[in-house]
């Protein structure tokens, strides 16, 4: 769900310069730590980190003058609820009445964790090992390798049931901010469960749209601001649904998931747009061998597991061990860096440098967020190991860092000269994104 509230995009730029600059600003009277830090996930990367000392000094030297949220807002009656801006939702309706209730799994410790933990633990430490640079020293990810000091420790030391503590709770908790959902998003949702509610309503809608099971209003025509109340495209049969994707739109209870109970689970918000872009890799035709750079928690490798289908993630060792945990809970065959290799595999972002080929690479909702040499680096890697290309990401070309902003793939891709783009459509799920096809040339 898009937010109003700074997130993991700002990195640690605020700390640019030193407390000693600043002059700080008297603490409001009811300013509550514990809800400053659980709704400025970077702020408490900061202090993970020791980049400053708490959440009373970071908001008396920065935090007011950014008008960071101290307490949990109260959601108004608008659409939106004045957290989520009116532009991320499909149309401008007045309302959404009748909306379903959030739901929030539990964290489901089982006997396995611990077994699954030291596996990540030790794939860990091999990806430490044969690292070649610290490839995540830059960029707006950087923050993620500096703070959580509870995580890193538990995987220096080879604490396994404290990894495996952390990790049942992955989705509720900030390992996971700027991934899934998260624990300034869970906390929001507590509070002011309707905005979330309707986001999850528009998503829905939107895959609904994209299958071509309900028609797409116009502006041009009708009432394009008419209330959904009572349509079945805000709250479709499971089973429609699934027929038309091809495979069960399902979530596994990993992690302390949050969203709306459909069919025989919870569904987050997250997994729509993940179900959609195994949707369109579908129809790109047949792909047997896949790579995912970048693969968040491993929602697409989900959706797109099948018994003769080979899948790789690439991506930072960090996410390597939520993306292990996550499709290792949920019952999938798959090894991790070090282990005999599997059909699904889990890997350190170098190993794209192996001597293999794909059918397909798959890159969401990150290129544009690396530095922009490494951005590079992967397009021409991408050329050489697949014939085709799919992406899904922003054009927004924000700043990433003091030193550089945010890379557009249709640019990258021109500098490279090695493609030529088969498909370019505005992204079905979430406004300001757009999803291309590019083929070898």
């Amino acid at each position: 769900m898009a937010n109003r509230l700074p997130g993991l995009g700002a990195g640690l730029r605020w700390l640019r310069g030193g407390p000693g600059r600043r002059h700080p600003d008297p603490l409001p009277p009811d300013f509550a730590a514990e809800a400053y830090l659980d709704l400025n996930a970077d702020v408490a990367m900061a202090i993970e980190a020791g980049h400053i000392a708490s959440a009373e000094e970071h908001y008396r030297l920065f935090g007011r003058r950014e008008g960071r949220p101290y307490r949990v807002p109260s959601a108004s009656g608008e659409l939106g609820g004045g957290i989520a801006g009116l532009w991320t939702y499909r149309y401008p309706y007045r309302a959404w009445p009748d909306l379903p209730e959030i739901a929030f799994a539990p964290p489901r410790p089982g006997p396995e964790d611990e077994v699954i933990a030291r596996r990540l633990i030790a794939a860990w430490r091999s990806g430490a090992e044969r690292s070649p640079i610290q490839a995540d020293s830059a960029g707006m990810w950087a923050a993620r390798t500096q703070g959580f000091s509870a995580f890193h420790h538990a995987l220096r030391s080879g604490d396994a049931a404290a990894l495996a503590d952390q990790l049942n709770n992955l989705f509720q908790s900030h390992l996971s901010h700027g991934i899934a959902m998260g624990r300034t998003m869970a906390t929001l949702a507590r509070h002011a469960p309707a905005p979330f509610s309707a986001s999850w309503c528009d998503r829905m809608l939107r895959l609904s749209e994209a299958l071509g099971l309900v028609p797409v209003r116009s502006p041009e025509q009708g009432d394009f601001a008419a209330s959904l109340n009572g349509s079945p495209a805000v709250y479709p049969e499971p089973a429609r649904l699934e027929a038309e994707l091809g495979f069960p739109l399902t979530f596994p209870e990993v992690g302390a998931p949050f969203g709306v109970h459909f069919g025989a689970g919870i569904l987050p918000e997250h997994a729509f747009s993940h179900a959609y872009a195994a949707w369109r890799i579908g129809q790109i035709g047949v792909v047997d061998r896949i790579v995912e750079i970048g693969g968040g928690f491993g929602g697409l490798a989900w959706f797109l597991r099948r018994p003769d289908r080979r899948y790789t993630i690439l991506d930072l060792p960090f996410t390597n061990v939520l993306q292990g945990w996550f499709l290792l809970k949920a019952g999938l065959d798959l090894s991790l860096a070090g282990e005999p290799e599997a059909a699904i595999r889990v890997l350190p972002w170098w190993e794209i440098e192996r001597d293999e080929r794909y059918d397909l690479v798959i890159n969401q909702d990150s290129l544009p967020e690396m530095p922009p040499e490494t951005a590079a680096m992967y397009l021409s890697r991408i050329r050489t190991i697949a014939p085709l290309f799919y992406s899904i990401n922003q054009e927004a070309a924000a700043p990433n860092t003091d030193e550089f902003r945010q890379v557009i793939v249709p640019q990258l891709v021109a500098r490279d000269g090695g493609y030529r783009r088969l498909s370019r459509n505005l992204f079905w799920m979430r406004d300001g994104y757009v999803e291309e096809v590019y083929a070898r040339s």
